[in-house]
């Protein structure tokens, strides 16, 4: 296959800017204010807590469809903070800041889950259907996101079969929304009492180890049970930040 000629302005390969994204002073602004990685993990921990808090509501409101339209939300802002902190040099956070194409989420998460996770991501494994044939959580949150006719009719069997739908009623789902506060709020204390992004991702490679992982899902799921009895659940997390992402 024919090499397509490198674009002088921007190193992502793909990317047809017609001039640095950086002579744009609004990208420029924006990659200034991301030099602050302890505010970036202080703001994508509130944005995720806001969608946490929100899709709480669409499931306390019955508001189905519209649950399953932002599911891809989170995973995506979880997943591109953490390529943009720790993964993308200062070029490619310029394009990121850009919004030019391509900015591929699955090839993100791709990157993110080796460097990261160590390989133990789940978004693009196959599993088995509830009744045949295979699916992957990373084609079903695509599915949502463009609000497609086949994620429509999920809903309908999902309406239909309530009992597959307990994951979103009893808080269990909104978990690991917890955990990504939670780890993203540990990243933000580390930047500030400041290490470099070497240090910090070493350590959120260790909490992302699956017995690690496991440990925090476990101690989540407890506070959450402990605050339905009180009556003050927060699908948020108890970390999401007091810090507005606005």
């Amino acid at each position: 296959m024919k090499k397509s000629k490198a674009n002088p302005h921007c190193p992502v390969p793909g990317c047809r800017t017609k001039a640095p994204h950086l002579s744009d002073p609004v990208v420029a602004a924006l990659v200034h204010n991301f030099s602050d990685l302890a505010a970036v993990a202080g703001w994508t921990c509130a944005s995720i807590a806001e969608l946490g808090k929100s899709m709480a509501d669409d499931v306390a409101a019955g508001r189905h469809f519209a649950l399953i339209t932002r599911t891809r939300q989170l995973e995506e802002l979880y997943i591109r903070a953490l390529y943009a902190m720790f993964i993308a040099d200062h070029a490619e956070v310029a394009h990121i800041m850009s919004d030019a194409t391509p900015n591929s989420f699955s090839v993100m998460y791709r990157k993110v889950n080796q460097s990261v996770f160590g390989g133990k991501g789940l978004l693009e494994v196959s599993q088995p259907g509830l009744t045949s044939g295979t699916f992957t959580a990373m084609g079903t949150i695509n599915s949502g996101a463009h609000a497609s006719f086949s994620a429509m009719m999920m809903v309908v069997g999902l309406v239909k079969n309530p009992q597959y739908l307990a994951a979103f009623k009893n808080g269990q789902y909104f978990d690991h929304v917890s955990i990504y506060c939670s780890y993203l709020d540990h990243a933000r204390k580390q930047f500030k009492a400041g290490k470099d992004r070497v240090a910090v991702l070493a350590e959120l490679r260790e909490l992302h180890l699956p017995q690690n992982l496991a440990a925090s899902m476990a101690k989540v799921a407890a506070g959450r049970l402990m605050k339905k009895v009180a009556g003050t659940q927060d699908p948020g997390g108890e970390n999401a930040a007091n810090d507005s992402p606005s």
